[in-house]
């Protein structure tokens, strides 16, 4: 009896010694609170650091402006022309921008009177090297064109005070910058009824036909004239006229270097040659405020975008040392004109030399004006 009291004792012992071993096992579950390492998942929230990234998506906000192009738009869709990025193998030229030697200003006398500047005849390459910051691939191939006539370039674009002697009356928004700023807010149509109104005032030949009352006028080049640059009277420069003139002999993203921030942010170059979102206070500036180029001419980067003579082709026609194209005017018909040179509230990208944007003819906006040319005899 004594043995089955004792047995039955030292197994409540070993039952209760068991028991309390599981317990302390459980305190192994408090490893589960190791789980709230879990909560290092907070850390995910670091994520929300990405947030910052729509900050840049603001300045992309911008390029929506862009968007009144409808070019940026497209320029996705033809990025498959990007193969004719392949003529940025003339881009193996891209030191070619030496070769842009013909208009290469070195040794030239600037020859600009109050209002306008000469700009000689000569070749150079077109559009922008494949590594340059902004660059749109589809629209800025690199090719090389030859100006077979020097031409005149309106040193400043055309203010509001300019446009208001001739044309009797001020489009533009900013109408209380004065009338040292540039006109804006006028249609394709409106530049080459200016352009008309000017040659007659000055004795020289008109360059269109145009018919409706302002501000709605539709004109065309007078049948006399195979292209733009025949005729002798004020007309909107071509688009490789502009870029050429732009350039000045320069082959970088500016006429004073090369492009070293992509929006808003502060690029020394661009701010001291042109008035864009970086620098412009949301509206646009007297002309002439900032550095010309080597021809003399202002503004040629911000400011306000710059109508030009051609219809807009997302790709250009190819051309090389060789066999270059030679005064180039666009294409014969089309729905959208060019307008060049990026404006006050434009990311630096749009203000480069090789930067295109379009819109239909018929098109104001408070970013667009103009400045004219004509052909020297």
């Amino acid at each position: 009896m004594k043995k089955i009291l004792i047995t039955m004792l030292l197994l409540s012992v070993v039952v209760v010694v068991s028991c309390d071993n599981g317990d302390t096992g459980d305190t192994g579950n408090t490893g589960d609170t190791g789980n709230t390492g879990d909560t290092g998942d907070t850390g995910n929230t670091g994520d929300t650091g990405d947030t910052g990234d729509t900050g840049d998506t603001g300045n992309t906000g911008n390029t929506g402006d862009t968007g009144d192009t409808g070019d940026t738009g497209n320029t996705g869709n033809t990025g498959d022309t990007g193969d004719t990025g392949d003529t940025g193998n003339t881009g193996d030229t891209g030191n070619t921008g030496n070769t842009g030697n013909t208009g290469d200003p070195e040794g030239h006398v600037v020859d600009c009177t109050d209002t306008e500047c000469k700009v000689p005849a000569g070749s150079f390459w077109m559009g922008s090297p494949t590594d340059e910051l902004g660059r749109e691939t589809a629209r800025e191939t690199l090719h090389y064109v030859q100006l077979t006539k020097s031409f005149y370039m309106g040193k400043y674009e055309v203010t509001q005070g300019e446009f208001n002697a001739v044309m009797g009356y001020n489009p533009s928004s900013f109408s209380s910058c004065g009338d040292d700023c540039p006109v804006e807010q006028v249609s394709w149509y409106e530049a080459l009824a200016y352009a008309n109104e000017l040659s007659k005032l000055e004795g020289l030949p008109e360059c269109f036909d145009c018919t409706g009352t302002q501000p709605n006028f539709t004109c065309s080049l007078k049948t006399a004239h195979s292209k733009p640059q025949d005729c002798l009277g004020y007309r909107l420069p071509t688009e490789s006229e502009w870029e050429y003139a732009a350039r000045a002999g320069t082959d970088t993203a500016f006429y004073n270097g090369d492009i070293t921030e992509y929006g808003c942010e502060m690029d020394a170059n661009l701010d001291a040659i042109g008035w864009y979102c970086g620098n412009s206070s949301n509206k646009t500036h007297v002309v002439g405020g900032k550095l010309p180029n080597a021809f003399g001419l202002y503004d040629m980067s911000g400011n306000v975008f710059e109508w030009v003579w051609d219809w807009y082709q997302e790709s250009y026609p190819t051309g090389n040392e060789t066999t270059p194209v030679v005064d180039p005017y666009g294409p014969g018909s089309g729905s959208h004109r060019v307008s060049r040179g990026g404006c006050w509230y434009f990311l630096s990208r749009n203000c480069r030399s090789a930067y295109r944007s379009y819109h239909p003819p018929t098109n104001r906006n408070v970013n667009r004006g103009f400045r004219l040319a004509r052909t020297k005899e």
